[in-house]
């Protein structure tokens, strides 16, 4: 028994040692795919030029900055936070240990890269300005999807503007970051500068609010040939405040069904169609007639539409407003419009729809004019006193409503208001007596709530502005 034990133990430390003598063979990590980038920060305590941290909203493959005023771009020490493993570069520079400082003036392009060599881009879209501002329209944008908006916002007392901002793009393909001075189409803002024209045709005494339009007499007298009893009770104030018994059902401006036809066709169509009494009619938004009264200004100026209008507002220093055009006839400094659920931006006909929705301008130049029908003394207004006032009073039968301008909102009650929109267009502008707003978005979505999201952030910046200067 002895010996047998004794056996035993020797094949067991045999067996021990063989074992211990194997090298233990470890199979390596696969390497991490990982490429995300997490965060992005940028602190006071690393930049000497900024009074705050700096306001970083992502969203998908973009990452906007808004930077306190004064703060140097040229010379930014952003921190990233990334996929585990993964090493970032910007603008083709490392971030040694996720982190560097970088010239963030342009649009900076990201590529966080992971230990299996797979990338994935970012773009950071960063600016200097007042971040309480910056970010209503960053969650707007978004929310409802829309590459670029362009703001601003007026004191009114002198006519300075106090804040001025684009976001995003005006061209994703291009990746053209969006200024204030980029033109957009502005929809039934348009229909604002057709009412300056009649306004400027009113003072120049070519017409009255009571001038009739259709029929013997009329300022289209005959031009469309016999027109019906009612039809020819039509005024220039009915057009101006919708009321002049025609209805949107069909709105011949923009129903696809008159694609395709001229401005005259369009008003033939009108002239046929069912109308109540002027005398009695009620409110009822009508394009048409602003079409119409794209009509009234040529006939009685000798012009075209958009000679008389750019005429008026060269007297203002305002060069860079147009009729828009389709996308061949895009301007060099105006958006791209990108159309949402299957629409198509580009199918109106601008020349067509000009005095109604088809004119093109920017933040700037639309502040301007605004210094310009203030009633102030200085800059004198291209209109009489007498005319702003007939403008901008509420018509009897909707005090919500005065000559192409809305009026009294519970938000901006003393203030005059209107919006626009088209397929891949959506626009807003406010005049105040204390602040004035515009915001133009180069898309439009059709999302519940998304035309009340304009007049939130025009009041939010309004209030705010008060406060602020």
């Amino acid at each position: 028994m002895m010996k047998y034990n004794k056996i035993y133990l020797l094949g067991l430390l045999m067996t021990l040692l063989v074992f211990s003598c194997k090298k233990e063979v470890v199979e390596p990590a696969a390497p991490l795919t990982g490429n995300d980038l997490i965060s992005l920060t940028a602190i006071k305590a690393d930049n000497p030029t900024f009074t705050d941290n700096a306001y970083v909203f992502p969203d998908g493959d973009k990452v906007y900055m808004t930077l306190t005023l004064g703060s140097d771009l040229t010379n930014v020490k952003l921190n990233f936070k990334v996929s585990e493993g993964a090493s970032v570069t910007v603008n083709g520079q490392p971030a040694a240990n996720l982190s560097g400082s970088f010239n963030l003036t342009n649009t900076a392009t990201v590529e966080v890269k992971s230990e299996a060599g797979t990338t994935k881009k970012y773009y950071i879209l960063a600016q200097t300005g007042i971040p309480a501002y910056d970010t209503k329209i960053y969650k707007f944008m978004q929310k409802y999807s829309i590459p670029g908006v362009s703001y601003a916002v007026m004191k009114m007392a002198d006519g300075s503007i106090v804040y001025k901002s684009g976001i995003g793009f005006i061209n994703k393909a291009q990746m053209t970051r969006t200024k204030p001075n980029h033109l957009f189409r502005l929809g039934s803002i348009s229909k604002q500068f057709t009412t300056l024209c009649i306004m400027r045709l009113l003072d120049e005494g070519k017409l009255t609010l009571s001038s009739t339009v259709f029929g013997p007499g009329s300022i289209l007298g005959n031009d469309y040939g016999e027109v019906s009893a009612l039809a020819k009770k039509v005024t220039i104030k009915h057009l101006l405040n919708h009321t002049s018994g025609w209805k949107s059902d069909p709105d011949p401006m923009f129903t696809s069904s008159f694609r395709g036809q001229t401005l005259d066709q369009r008003i033939q169509y009108v002239l046929t169609s069912p109308q109540t009494d002027p005398d009695v009619a009620t409110y009822s938004y009508y394009n048409m007639g602003f079409g119409i009264l794209s009509k009234v200004i040529e006939k009685l100026s000798g012009k075209p539409y958009e000679t008389f209008l750019t005429g008026l507002l060269a007297e203002a220093g305002i060069t860079d407003v147009h009729v828009g055009k389709d996308l061949n006839g895009r301007r060099s400094n105006e958006a791209v419009y990108y159309s949402q659920d299957g629409t198509n931006g580009y199918l109106n006909d601008m020349d067509v729809i000009a005095g109604a929705g088809g004119l093109i301008a920017s933040t700037e130049e639309m502040m301007k004019l605004l210094t310009y029908i203030d009633g102030k003394g200085s800059p004198a207004d291209i209109i009489s006193p007498e005319a702003r006032t007939l403008m901008l009073t509420p018509s009897s039968n909707n005090g919500r409503y005065a000559l192409g301008w809305r009026a009294g909102h519970p938000f901006f009650p003393d203030a005059f208001y209107h919006g626009g929109n088209l397929a891949g267009t959506a626009t807003f502008w406010v005049m105040g007596t204390q602040y004035s707003v515009v915001i133009l978005a180069n898309s439009r979505s059709y999302l519940s709530g998304f035309d009340d999201e304009f007049y939130y952030i025009a009041r939010d910046l309004m209030d705010d502005a008060r406060l602020r200067f």
